[in-house]
């Protein structure tokens, strides 16, 4: 026999037959095969041309294995990280080193938006939040509302789901309305491309190649996440796709005309919304609304007019500002 014959045969992974099923169970999971699954796993292979090493995938990929090893272990590798903000516990992800990092160190979130928030929002209000992420503003405004109120969390991103449920429990938020969705100008699919906690939302043509870089989620306007209810205040932090937010919104905010607050970054409007930062000022202001910046300076709200506004973003060196906008 030849010597590439050899190699070639040598390559070959032999069939999974019962007897490795046992094993499997023996060695892997550590106990004796139960009758259901001895069972699937014997018509699998019956009807299947399963390799010894496709079946030991499917073993090692189980819940039931990982199980093992954690118990076997302690292994608790990427558990989140519990932090005490103010009066809030958030639970963060330890390998988050942007986000998560200065949480953790600094034991703070977001504190000018945080205190506008406190200042506005009342007891058995309703508040949305879009771009919900980790679930910080979410929890926060629970702890406003209480339980008279309403907190509507929205959030697309597959990795925040696990985290903002966990903080809205944690936190004893425990009625919020909790959708994984983008919030756009019209019903659809989106692509969602990860960054850490955040994402950004693009348009999807059909390509399956675009699958193994992005998440497909689904895209809703507010307008019919809300209905008919009223809102009272809406915080929008979406990477960009803030004008598609307030496009879809438009009802919403012409018949409640809640408290808006958001980040503006006119470069990322462009890209994501198709919108220049002076077309999403100048669209709020027609609903009816003030607009000024979030900041240290004190508590009384001051309207600034787009060109104030538009300067402001210019002379700071971060890639957003904060601004709050209300109905006059």
């Amino acid at each position: 026999m030849s010597s590439f014959v050899r190699r070639h045969r040598q390559r070959i992974t032999p069939l999974a037959g019962p007897a490795d099923v046992r094993w499997c169970y023996r060695l892997l999971l550590g106990r004796e095969p139960d009758a259901h699954g001895l069972r699937g796993y014997r018509d699998l292979i019956a009807h299947n041309a399963v390799t010894r090493d496709e079946l030991v995938g499917y073993f090692i990929s189980s819940p039931e294995f990982r199980g093992r090893l954690n118990h076997a272990y302690g292994n608790r590798e990427g558990a989140p990280v519990g932090t005490p903000v103010g009066e809030l516990t958030i639970y963060v992800d330890p390998d988050d080193s942007v986000i998560g990092s200065f949480l953790r160190k600094s034991g703070t979130y977001e504190p000018d938006v945080t205190n506008v928030i406190r200042r506005h929002l009342k007891r058995g209000q309703t508040f949305v939040d879009c771009g919900a992420s980790f679930g910080y503003f979410s929890s926060l405004a629970g702890s406003i509302v209480g339980s008279e109120g309403v907190v509507i969390s929205l959030e697309p991103g597959p990795q925040n789901q696990s985290l903002l449920l966990l903080n809205l429990i944690t936190n004893g938020v425990t009625t919020a309305e909790v959708h994984q969705v983008a919030i756009s100008d019209r019903p659809g699919i989106l692509r969602y491309g990860r960054s850490g906690g955040n994402g950004t939302v693009l348009e999807f043509d059909g390509d399956p190649g675009q699958i193994g870089r992005y998440d497909l989620v689904r895209a809703v306007t507010l307008d019919s996440i809300v209905g008919t209810r009223r809102i009272d205040m809406m915080k929008v932090d979406v990477e960009g796709a803030e004008g598609r937010v307030f496009r879809g919104a438009t009802e919403t905010l012409s018949r409640c005309t809640p408290i808006l607050v958001f980040e503006f970054s006119p470069p990322s409007l462009e890209a994501t919304s198709e919108m220049s930062g002076e077309e999403l000022l100048r669209h709020l202001e027609g609903l009816g609304y003030s607009i000024d910046v979030i900041d240290r300076r004190g508590e009384d709200l001051q309207r600034r007019s787009v060109a104030e506004l538009l300067s402001r973003f210019d002379d700071e060196s971060g890639d957003h500002i904060d601004l709050v906008a209300w109905a006059t």
